[in-house]
């Protein structure tokens, strides 16, 4: 009798181990396999009627208690002196370069939020990117929840869209409007200046792993919107990127390579720059020329896509071309 109690708490043991894998497996296709749709936003008087990649909710105008979860739009509001509407943020991975937002109520991080804290404090608005897409029903409870993540195929007409979503919501229409011109002349002036025999990689270092993205990638804007060939047109889009290593690096031999390290923000002793200092990697013309150039993963990792953090990635991959 015994062995039979021990033999099915260990089936329902492994039974419920697997289920919960595979729910996380299904979350993370869910959250990869969303289609990203642009923001539209119904005037109907009091309130704005917003549609959104999640669904659509009436949203106060003006509205004076805010949370953010996704720091691409935290800037944005930064930007357009907004601050004085934020009331929560995710204080376990805020940028350095939004520490002003450190005294505002802590909501937990990125990928875990605190709905409890969230619930808390009655926002009129929360707003979420594809860290917090699995989140999104249960944040929809507590106040309508808007997604504001970054359609990487078409970056840039996304990225305007976000911005003059928010901008509407508080009547910053034209303020926006020409700060978004100020970034597309700078965008126009830095493609008058490329090279196009010159070729790039663009890597993520996670640990000791290295992997490579492409155009329509997070991080294709390199190619896509700037306008610097890639050294590798195969690369298929994916969130995660291609796993790649030092003999494939120097295969390709690209002009550039940019380099994107996660271990800087999530403390990993491994740092990119150890990574990639072997006499594989020193044979490219991106080493030889030194033209590796290591971005800064707060901008390009942790935000991307707002007002502040678009200027600044924009302007770190010109300096480097130089």
């Amino acid at each position: 009798m015994k062995k039979k109690n021990i033999l099915l708490f260990f089936c329902l043991f492994l039974w419920f181990g697997f289920s919960g894998c595979s729910n996380d497996k299904a979350k993370d296709n869910n959250e990869n396999a969303l289609t990203i749709t642009p923001i539209s936003i119904i005037d109907e008087g009091d309130f704005f009627l917003i549609k959104h990649s999640l669904g659509e909710s009436k949203v106060v105008k003006n509205p004076s208690k805010v949370v953010i979860l996704d720091f691409g739009s935290l800037d944005t509001f930064d930007s357009l002196n907004l601050n004085d509407k934020v009331v929560g943020v995710p204080i376990k991975n805020l940028p350095t370069y939004l520490k002003q937002y450190d005294d505002k109520n802590n909501i937990g991080g990125v990928q875990q939020v605190d709905l409890e804290a969230i619930n808390a404090l009655k926002p009129d608005l929360i707003i979420i990117s594809g860290r917090q897409t699995r989140f999104y029903d249960k944040l929809n409870q507590i106040a309508p929840t808007i997604y504001f993540g970054i359609d990487n195929t078409d970056f840039l007409s996304s990225f305007e869209n976000n911005v003059l979503s928010i901008a509407k919501l508080y009547n910053k229409e034209e303020e926006a409007k020409n700060k978004i011109s100020q970034i597309k002349e700078e965008i126009s002036e830095i493609k008058s200046k490329i090279n196009k025999d010159k070729k790039a990689l663009i890597v993520l270092t996670n640990s000791n792993k290295i992997s490579a993205f492409g155009s329509s990638s997070r991080f294709g804007l390199i190619h896509d919107i700037l306008g610097i060939e890639p050294v590798d047109k195969s690369l298929k889009v994916g969130t995660h990127g291609k796993s790649i290593n030092s003999e494939y690096i120097l295969e390709k031999n690209p002009d550039f390579i940019f380099v994107i390290d996660r271990n800087v923000i999530v403390g990993n002793q491994a740092k990119a720059k150890d990574i990639l200092n072997n006499a594989l990697i020193l044979k490219t013309k991106a080493a030889q020329n030194n033209k590796i150039i290591y971005l800064d993963p707060q901008y390009w990792y942790l935000s991307g896509g707002g007002l502040e953090s678009l200027e600044v990635m924009i302007q770190e991959v010109a300096k480097a071309l130089n």
